[in-house]
């Protein structure tokens, strides 16, 4: 049994990977998560939003995808 880890993905990154952490702990595509992080930014109170983003940017670990359904090739 697999337990999921929310970490961010700097090698995903446009700017920290929080992005891309957070769409690999809920299984959605990356895209996705920024065009929701986006939104939210429009939505709400800008300054929160901003303040929230760099806050998990400092205290989550860096980590690498957990969910990829990509197929590894192998060369013999």
């Amino acid at each position: 049994m697999t337990t999921k880890q929310l970490h961010r993905i700097p090698s995903e990154s446009k700017i920290g990977g929080v992005a891309a952490g957070l769409a690999d702990y809920f299984g959605i595509d990356t895209t996705l998560m920024r065009i929701l992080w986006i939104a939210s930014f429009f939505a709400f109170i800008h300054v929160p939003i901003i303040v929230f983003y760099i806050i998990l940017w400092a205290i989550m670990p860096k980590g690498v995808r957990q969910n990829d359904n990509a197929v590894e090739v192998h060369q013999v």
